[in-house]
């Protein structure tokens, strides 16, 4: 049930609510921030049916004001058009959080992480497998994942870990055995690292393409995914509006999760949002074209299952290549501690030429994984051929990340009028990615400022769960350039404006998600998606702001008085 308390309504702005075109909603006395770029500022609007109808001052929205018209103080306060995540997991990875511990993301050294994997065994006895996330590779003997090393943990049932970067799976013996067994052509897919004898050490260097539903059967996995797994999805969904996020794109759907999605949402749990999927397309999938066209085929007619609050059958989901943390991101030059290598691609580029051809030609949008330049030059490479071949179409093929585009292939992106979907907190790095990468390069990294100059459309979002959903700790790394050695020494002449990087967070992944008409900003006909801030978003990167607040992980919480969607509050802070 949306929060509808009379408090916000009591000590408006007076009104002599006579107005000859009465609105059902009037947000007055605010600092409005519009994220239109042709009227930035107000401090009124409007709202009729769900959508605006008007944004200025309360002069001009007096108008809009009848017997029954509710009016919202603002209080001075800083107010927003809903924050659109551009790139997260809120569904598919929210809900296996039902089953999967996040307590990894907090352990310090590899026996902290292996008792929680223990606890994890011990508290769900009846689950399927041991699953969580959150490992980190410094924490890995010898940097890696090792069988025997979970072994030791837990031997008789199957673990399978995905590192915080997401790209990398730790198993146990009973997993790779149970796997293997199961379907050892969906194993393969995980890309498994192998010992002299063929026997998988441990390690999946493509847990991105990991889905229980590949190994488990659906008697196993139902009573989990129809209890379990929405409650758990639904506990995001109330994390999003309490942080002043309204849209969310999650960019890995799989296919035999999608009917349950359906399921989902005739139970209400996208009320308070909105949701964009992207079907996920494996590198292997084109070893049978017939039945990878027939998929995407099947993906957009399920098109005419979209609504205002769930959007399918429009966008893709591409990796091609990994992370600079497990060293699988493809590089130009050489890693700087192992001469000779430069990561691993997932497609050649005669196969991505080919798999983006068919993409291209269905209108379909791409949304690639592509963190080293390398794999950023790829996949330049397949859109601008297959814009050659199909002509000019609104595409808006997006480079996920996009961490170290060269000068050359910036400028190429904003030709071919492709999109950097970036996620700020990626930026706050670790030690390895610098070891990996070398200081040096690490001042071509995030470069959003020259993207922005190069005039490619940059959009922001979380990449949650491996990072907040909260926009703030995004925002204040967009604006400070700070990385993890609380210093400013990667590429501090790349960090950006506060505005801008608002702009990025709202109607720039707006835009990215193609649904800039009624998204993304506060303008007349819009959607009346809109936040009110305690504390301004604006200001993070000011001296006041740093020297006030806890610049840590939590820390940063609370910000956000009143969400609402459609100009209903699905989101009030408690007084």
């Amino acid at each position: 049930m949306f929060l509808d308390r009379v408090s916000w309504s009591l000590f408006g702005p007076p009104f002599k609510r006579d107005g000859s075109d009465p609105a059902d909603l009037v947000v007055a006395n605010a600092d409005i921030f519009t994220s239109d770029i042709a009227n930035p500022r107000a401090s009124a609007i409007a709202v009729r049916d769900g959508r605006i109808v008007f944004v200025g001052d309360e002069g001009g929205a007096a108008v809009h004001v009848g017997p029954d018209t509710r009016v919202i103080d603002g209080k001075g306060r800083v107010m927003t058009p809903g924050f659109i995540d551009n790139h997260c997991h809120v569904v598919w990875i929210g809900g296996m959080t039902a089953i999967m511990t996040t307590r990894l993301m907090e352990a310090t050294n590899l026996d902290e992480m292996l008792q929680m994997v223990l606890d994890q065994s011990r508290a769900n006895p009846d689950l399927p497998y041991v699953s969580g996330v959150g490992w980190r590779f410094e924490y890995a003997p010898g940097g890696a994942p090792d069988r025997e090393v979970m072994d030791a943990v837990v031997s008789d049932r199957p673990v399978l870990l995905m590192s915080i970067c997401g790209q990398c799976g730790w198993i146990n013996t009973r997993a790779a055995e149970l796997l293997e067994e199961r379907n050892p052509q969906a194993l393969r897919r995980l890309a498994p690292r192998l010992d002299s004898t063929g026997a998988c050490v441990g390690a999946l260097d493509h847990f991105h393409s990991f889905s229980p539903l590949d190994f488990f059967s659906g008697e196993e996995m139902a009573p989990v995914f129809a209890s379990a797994v929405p409650e758990a999805i639904a506990a995001v969904m109330d994390e999003a509006v309490s942080v002043g996020v309204t849209a969310m794109d999650d960019v890995q759907f799989y296919r035999p999760f999608v009917p349950w999605v359906l399921k989902y949402r005739g139970g209400g749990i996208f009320d308070k949002v909105r949701l964009r999927g992207s079907l996920y397309v494996d590198s292997h999938d084109l070893e049978d074209e017939g039945r990878l066209r027939d998929d995407l085929a099947w993906w957009i007619d399920m098109g005419r299952e979209s609504d205002e609050r769930l959007t399918l059958g429009r966008s893709l989901k591409f990796y091609i290549d990994g992370t600079m943390g497990n060293r699988t991101a493809f590089l130009l030059e050489p890693y700087a501690d192992e001469p000779g290598y430069y990561g691993r691609p997932d497609w050649t580029q005669d196969e991505f030429d080919r798999v983006i051809e068919i993409v291209d030609g269905m209108q379909l949008q791409a949304c690639t994984h592509a963190c080293g330049d390398a794999g950023i030059r790829r996949v330049i490479n397949s859109c601008e051929r297959a814009h050659k071949m199909h002509g000019d179409w609104d595409a808006r093929h997006r480079l996920e990340h996009c961490e170290f585009p060269t000068p050359g292939d910036r400028e190429r992106m904003a030709r071919l009028g492709m999109h950097a979907a970036m996620q700020p907190a990626h930026s706050f790095g670790d030690e390895l990615v610098e070891r990996f990468m070398g200081h040096e390069r690490m001042q071509g990294w995030h470069p959003w400022r020259s993207l922005q100059n190069a005039g490619v459309s940059v959009s922001f979002g979380s990449d949650w769960c491996n990072s907040p959903l909260n926009p703030v700790y995004g925002l204040l790394l967009a604006t400070t350039r700070m990385n993890y050695k609380g210093k400013t020494d990667w590429g501090p002449e790349e960090k950006i404006d506060i505005e801008d990087a608002v702009r990025h967070w709202t109607i720039d992944s707006a835009r990215a998600l193609k649904m800039e008409d009624d998204l993304g900003s506060l303008e007349k006909g819009k959607r009346a998606d809109f936040v009110i801030w305690n504390t301004s978003p604006l200001k993070v990167s000011s001296w006041w702001f740093m020297l006030t607040h806890e610049l840590e992980l939590g820390k940063l919480e609370n910000f956000v008085d009143l969400t609402a969607v459609n100009g209903d509050i699905v989101y009030e802070k408690e007084a």
